[in-house]
């Protein structure tokens, strides 16, 4: 069996309704499937508050005008109904929509056409991102954004706490707490994560030696990167570039 052939069983032995929980975890993302003739087929807990219900079950079946105001509806069966005749696609269209606290917010919606074996079209899936919710639920990872890039672009020279606290104009004690609580992880460790990923890109595209690595990285003592290396990774740089190596990838 070849890995096409491999991919495809594993695809039917695979429960749409396991990967369908992964929309549930998205920040700001509504999912849903319908049948040829409209109805709610499939929807993600998210979808189905917005629309009004208070859990997926109360979904199914329904259809957009049992849902929406007449006039929403009518815009989104006309949606549906260009999938279901040209077969074609609808990615990221942008349209005001309501939510559940009846305010107009802007989505970005994508729907795209599901075949049955024989090729027909027998319903679509459609992806709708509320930029409101996304933004809101991005913002404190947006605002660390700088930070991030600061040390991802300087992780081989020494970084202290407060220069990463000056760009996120915070004092040192709040910006320990705030990265903290956006990450679950320190700013320290963050920075010895980043130089440790470093280093093994380096081990695995170079032969040089695990002492210039070590310096490249921003590790400034040998015994000290090969003590956090293995403490990370499980294994010594020597060990890991090894097996890098005998990797069939």
């Amino acid at each position: 069996m070849d890995a096409v052939q491999e991919a495809d069983a594993f695809r039917k032995r695979v429960h749409g309704a396991q990967l369908q929980q992964l929309f549930n975890y998205l920040p700001g993302v509504y999912f849903v499937v319908k049948s040829r003739d409209g109805r709610v087929m499939m929807a993600n807990e998210v979808a189905a508050r917005l629309c009004g219900f208070e859990h997926e079950a109360d979904m199914i079946g329904k259809t957009d005008y049992d849902i929406f105001a007449p006039d929403r509806a009518s815009a989104y069966v006309q949606d549906d109904r260009h999938v279901f005749e040209t077969g074609e696609s609808i990615i990221d269209w942008v349209e005001l929509a309501p939510d559940p606290k009846n305010s107009i917010n802007w989505f970005v919606t994508t729907k795209i056409p599901l075949h049955s074996h024989d090729g027909k079209v027998i319903g679509l899936a459609c992806i709708a991102r509320n930029m409101t919710d996304a933004h809101e639920k991005l913002r404190p990872y947006v605002e660390m954004n700088e930070v991030l890039e600061f040390v991802r672009e300087n992780h081989a020279s020494p970084i202290r706490i407060e220069e990463l606290a000056k760009i996120a104009n915070l004092s040192s004690s709040q910006f320990e707490r705030r990265f903290k609580k956006v990450f679950d992880i320190t700013p320290t460790k963050h920075i010895l994560n980043v130089r440790i990923r470093a280093a093994c890109n380096l081990l695995s595209t170079t032969n040089e030696t695990i002492a210039s690595i070590a310096l490249e990285s921003g590790f400034y003592d040998h015994s000290h990167f090969i003590r956090n290396f293995r403490k990370v990774m499980g294994l010594s740089p020597k060990e890991y570039r090894e097996q890098d190596r005998k990797s069939p990838w």
